[in-house]
């Protein structure tokens, strides 16, 4: 079997894989699959070029992405990579420090000519263990955001949370404040009723009608993002939107949980990556009697304007959207992102 069948199997198996999770993984398993995923046809192409690594990535992950349109993450994981490469490389060859992002905006031509000429079995030891360390990072992040619950919550306070039962980021930054003596009550908007009987002692469930009539008594509002965007926007579970203009009204912040690697280096123009839609309720006959009379849409996630959220908490610190732009330049690179 050559290396171009098993490249496809890979991926195949990789698609598969998603396709056949419900529910769906949590954001940081599909992330480390990706990682995974991307080393393994590195380790089987054997680019001879920093360009021809450049090349391979996007076009992997172009695919990997058309296939799944929804998961952001395979392109966030591609540029990420691309961008260790690129950092092995200048290091390598005595590169300089790169000029900022405002000042410049492609590479210069000494270091297009650089890294057009490397020769990739001198950094593929050092990739391959920044690869390591990027799997390393992911891994530990729920963990670095729960750690700053305790600089978020405090005493008394009331938390309006929503889609605790399907995000571990969120139960583990709530647990951690809990066993750090905080005494706080957490309300919890449940999307099916079935989780009101399965939610966890600490908190209190409600349903999305009565989020308005709740809202006057809370003191925080903790939502948590599926992606995130250099202007400060978020993709958040569908409900979201609604929570934070009542929360605006009432002039309570809101706090978006938001690991690292669901930052997007671009906004997605793409209406197919920005509006994924969960499968109908309808009961089957039902649905079939108003085929072409009635849609029932029923989105999978809102996206909230920048002015809607007070901080974003990522794995080191908590910034607010405006700085977002500039956390971009510490994970991706401009020449990757206009190339894309």
């Amino acid at each position: 079997m050559n290396s171009t069948t098993e490249i496809d199997n890979l991926k195949r198996e990789f698609i598969f894989t998603l396709r056949k999770k419900f529910p769906r993984d949590s954001s940081s398993s599909i992330a480390i699959m990706t990682v995974n995923l991307i080393r393994k046809i590195i380790f089987r192409e054997n680019p001879k070029t920093m360009t021809d690594l450049q090349v391979s990535l996007a076009n992997h992950c172009k695919r990997l992405h058309a296939a799944e349109r929804s998961e952001l993450i395979i392109i966030n994981i591609g540029l990420m990579i691309s961008k260790l490469a690129r950092d092995e490389v200048l290091q390598k060859r005595g590169g300089g420090e790169p000029e900022p992002l405002y000042t410049l905006w492609r590479d210069d031509d000494e270091t297009t000519e650089r890294l057009r000429t490397a020769d990739m079995k001198k950094i593929r030891k050092d990739l391959q263990a920044s690869i390591k360390e990027l799997t390393t990072e992911i891994e530990s992040s729920r963990e670095c955001i729960a750690s700053q619950s305790t600089e978020l919550l405090f005493n008394n306070d009331i938390v309006m949370v929503h889609s605790l039962a399907t995000s571990k980021t969120m139960h583990a930054f709530l647990t951690h404040a809990v066993k750090s003596g905080r005494k706080h009550r957490v309300i919890d908007i449940v999307d099916e009723e079935e989780q009101l009987e399965s939610a966890p002692n600490f908190v209190t469930p409600i349903e999305l009608y009565e989020v308005a009539s709740r809202m006057p008594e809370t003191s925080k509002v903790v939502l948590v993002a599926a992606a995130y965007f250099p202007d400060g926007s978020c993709l958040v579970p569908a409900g979201g939107h609604q929570i934070a203009l009542l929360a605006k009204r009432h002039c309570i912040p809101v706090y978006v949980l938001a690991p690292f690697y669901k930052l997007c280096p671009f906004f997605m123009t793409d209406p197919d990556s920005l509006h994924s839609f969960r499968s109908n309720t309808l009961p089957f006959d039902l649905s079939a009697q108003m085929t072409g009379h009635v849609d029932c849409l029923h989105p999978a996630f809102d996206c909230l304007q920048s002015d809607l959220v007070t901080l974003f908490v990522s794995n080191t610190s908590c910034i607010i959207p405006s700085h977002v732009n500039r956390l971009k330049e510490d994970y991706y690179h401009s020449q990757d992102i206009a190339d894309y």
